[in-house]
């Protein structure tokens, strides 16, 4: 397949893995039982590692967003489902303690359905996070239903898995073994440094292909740090090096999006 268009189509003709979602779930009966059954085909997901309460990919990758500002190539179909991890290491925090996420004079996020699904074991690893004690949301599994109100986009609802995790022993420990497929992965303000963690995200890089993604969004090119390099000795899994080709098919400025580089991009993945 030497072509991008030939590349996406068989893409899209592949199974793509629910064996994630179905264990997060495990035998609990309620809105996420209700959600998986009700899909007709594998599950979109677009994963975004280290979210913290940032909601702005349910704008940004929206088919709303896409219809207003269309790539410069073929563009995937959008995700239907979000999926969020960090290991959020605060005691306290007001995060998901009321039903409005996120609200000023042109958008407004609001978590309109909520459920707690039951609780995971993960490690967190002191060479990869600053945080290793954790804090009270670790392990925790919630899904929601978010309701958007935009000025530019309109209105729409979105699905969202937030896992309370590590974004390492995640991807280890959960995605690996049960063969998890991505159509979208975000790396935004990952961290690495100033409290952030010891790791860059730069191993996300390597698992582009392992994981099916098909469009890759990030603010930076990451260097490899002592979290990253740690990955490689606890997960052999993790791919030696990425074997992706990348084409940039979409650019906005950082602080529209993460205030934290000059630019944010989206690419293809080949």
């Amino acid at each position: 397949m030497s072509s991008w268009k030939n590349y996406y189509l068989l893409k899209q003709n592949s199974t793509m893995s629910r064996q994630l979602l179905e264990s997060l779930n495990g035998n609990h009966q309620g809105l996420f039982r209700d959600y998986l059954d009700s899909l007709e085909s594998e599950p979109r997901i677009a994963w975004y590692p280290s979210a913290g309460e940032d909601f702005r990919s349910l704008l940004y990758l929206s088919k709303q967003y896409s219809d207003r500002n269309p790539s410069k190539d073929v563009e995937p179909q959008a995700p239907n489902l979000f999926l969020f991890t960090d290991y959020f290491p605060w005691e306290t925090s007001t995060f998901l303690d009321n039903r409005t996420i996120y609200d000023d004079d042109n958008t407004s996020i609001r978590v309109t359905a909520i459920e707690e699904l039951p609780r995971i074991s993960l490690p967190l690893h002191e060479e990869i996070v600053d945080f290793p004690e954790g804090g009270s949301a670790l392990n925790r599994v919630v899904f929601m239903y978010v309701h958007v109100t935009s000025h530019l986009l309109g209105e729409f609802d979105a699905p969202v898995l937030y896992v309370f995790s590590e974004n390492e022993a995640f991807y280890c420990n959960a995605m690996v073994p049960h063969n998890a497929r991505l159509s979208h992965i975000v790396r935004i303000r990952y961290g690495g440094g100033l409290g952030g963690g010891k790791a860059s995200g730069a191993w996300i890089d390597n698992t582009l292909g392992q994981l099916g993604c098909e469009v890759f969004i990030k603010d930076e090119d990451a260097t490899w740090q002592p979290g990253d390099d740690h990955l490689k000795s606890i997960c052999p899994e993790l791919p030696t090096s990425s074997d992706a080709s990348l084409t940039r098919i979409r650019q906005i400025p950082g602080h529209l999006w993460s205030g934290y580089h000059d630019n944010v991009s989206w690419y293809l993945v080949e």
